[in-house]
Order: C-alpha cells, then sequence, then structure tokens
C-alpha cells in the first residue's frame, strides 16, 4: 500500500494531504465509509469501544472523565470567562455529560443528525450543523468556550475554524484544541525501527497533520492569544520498546490498558506537568493547545 502524499502548509508549517479532498468527497466518506472503518479498528479506537458498548466502554468513560475531561474542566474553570461551552464535533455526547456534572452549560455540535439525535436523548443540548452556520443564522451567539476533540484536523480549513470559533467568543473566552501530534520525532523513530511507512497518514478524511507550533500560530492569526500547551502518552514508545500494536489489534488493547493504568495512578497535577514537559519536546500521542481570545484586538 502507498503512503498518501502530504506537502507543507505554506501559513502554518504543518503538513495536508496532498491534494485535499473536495468537501462533497468528504461528506460521502463519513455517510458511506466512515463508521464501517471505525467498527474495522481502522479509525478512532475510542469510538470503536463506544460503538461496541458493554464493560470497555464503561471504563473508557469513565478514564475520560478522570482524565482528559478533568484537565478541560480544570483549565474552564481557572481561565473561562463564564459557563457556556461548545463542543464541536460533540460525538456521543460524553463531554458533555461530564461538563454539565460540573456546572457549566455545554452545547453539542455535529454534521450528523443521527449522532445529535442520539446525544439528545440522552438529555443533552445538541444541534445539527456547523460553526459557519451559527455565524450566520445567530450573529449574537456567544460562548465562553469552544472545544475540540480530535476533529480540528478533519476540517477542510482549521485556520478558518479557529477565526469563526474566535468571533463567537465573550471577551475572555477560550479555544481548547486537541488534535493527533503528528510527525512527531518518536513516531518518526518507530515508522523507521519497524520499516513500516506513515500509518497515521489517513485518506481521505485526515486532512491536517497538527503539531503544537502551527496549532499555536492560527490561534494567534484568530486574534487568541495561546495559554497552555499539554501533550499526552506517548503511545510511540510501546512500538519502540516492541510492542507491535499496529500488527496486533491485542496487543494494542493490552498497551492501552498499561497507559489507563499509568494515567488513574499517577496524580492529575503530576499528570499534567509530566505531559507539559513533554510538549515542551514536542512528543506525546495527542496535542493539547489552550488559547485566550485577546481583549479588543490587543495582548491580555
Amino acid at each position: 500500500m502507498t503512503e498518501p502524499a502530504t506537502k507543507i502548509d505554506p501559513r502554518f508549517g504543518h503538513r495536508t494531504l496532498d491534494p485535499l479532498p473536495s468537501a462533497e468527497a468528504l461528506t460521502a466518506f463519513y455517510s458511506d465509509s466512515y463508521y464501517a472503518l471505525v467498527d474495522a479498528n481502522q479509525r478512532a479506537p475510542d469510538i470503536a469501544r463506544t460503538r461496541r458498548g458493554g464493560v470497555a466502554a464503561d471504563d473508557q468513560s469513565r478514564w475520560l472523565a478522570e482524565t482528559l475531561h478533568e484537565d478541560i474542566i480544570d483549565v474552564l474553570r481557572t481561565h473561562a470567562p463564564g459557563r457556556a461551552v461548545l463542543d464541536v464535533g460533540c460525538g456521543m455526547g460524553l463531554l458533555l455529560h461530564d461538563l454539565a456534572a460540573a456546572g457549566f452549560v455545554p452545547e453539542g455540535l455535529d454534521i450528523a443528525p443521527d449522532i445529535v439525535r442520539a446525544v439528545t436523548a440522552r438529555g443533552l443540548s445538541a444541534r445539527a450543523g456547523t460553526l459557519g452556520d451559527i455565524a450566520r443564522d445567530e450573529p449574537g451567539a456567544r460562548y465562553d468556550a469552544i472545544c475540540w476533540l480530535s476533529v480540528l484536523e478533519h476540517t477542510i480549513d482549521p485556520a478558518a475554524e479557529l477565526a469563526t470559533a474566535a468571533r463567537l467568543l465573550n471577551p475572555g473566552g477560550l479555544l481548547l484544541v486537541r488534535a493527533g501530534n503528528e510527525f512527531n520525532p518518536l513516531q518518526e523513530a518507530a515508522a523507521a525501527a519497524l520499516g513500516k511507512e506513515r500509518w497515521w497518514i489517513k485518506s481521505p478524511d485526515k486532512l491536517h497533520y497538527l503539531n503544537f507550533e502551527a496549532i499555536d500560530a492560527m490561534m494567534c492569526a484568530a486574534g487568541v492569544t495561546p495559554i497552555e500547551r499539554r501533550s499526552d502518552f506517548p503511545m510511540e514508545m510501546f512500538l519502540l520498546m516492541g510492542l507491535d500494536y499496529l500488527a496486533d489489534g491485542a496487543v494494542g488493547e493490552d498497551c492501552h490498558r498499561r497507559r489507563v493504568a499509568f494515567e488513574r495512578a499517577t496524580p492529575p497535577e503530576v499528570r499534567r506537568n509530566l505531559y507539559r514537559a513533554f510538549a515542551d519536546v514536542g512528543v506525546g500521542r495527542c496535542t493539547f493547545s489552550v488559547g485566550q481570545k485577546r481583549e479588543s484586538g490587543g495582548a491580555l
């Protein structure tokens, strides 16, 4: 199988698919093929666990609540000017549930009407559409924070997405972006050590291969000041230790369980400081970046 072609984005320095698919082709892919690939463990293992349900799905929900979602809540409590939060690409509403339990007023946004119906059936607030729809149809809509969890890299123009979001923020509002930390040094080392093509390139759906520098630059272009960056567990270390989770799904599940056990056993602030240090050297499976809207176009 030939590795899909990529090129350097001239504005922000990250890699993109080359060529990018059309919006119509992308919509057709998500409608016709995406969830079949998820169920075949070829995309989004976290979504696959949730879709399978049962003990593994319940445990994943608890782990996310205890770690990533609690980290997001901590950032919001510390920096957000209020409690209105929009989760773009809300999926099954796991973050919405945990935000509501913490006293925030969350709303989900997703392009898939079926997903939105599933979320609202759980008693959560969600709508079908895009940020552009909100900006066009509700010029007075404002939020204290807007989040993307593994979503921004799948949009046609992530910089434009962030710019639209910035216009919907209250003064001092936050943008929170979690994305794959692609082409990072451990990924490249593992690809070389195992003699594999770059497995993280996914065509046609993963359009942009983001990193901390690119996300910060996009935020600055949108009038948002980066205030925090963290990564998370560097899963590629397992590959470099000889545990080839790419070749064996059972190995992958074992590596995931070990990562979960590590994060649950590590005190939250120790884990956060470790992941900040990982971000400083560009490693970790995902980026986690926070930016705050400037006051009157100036510095905070």
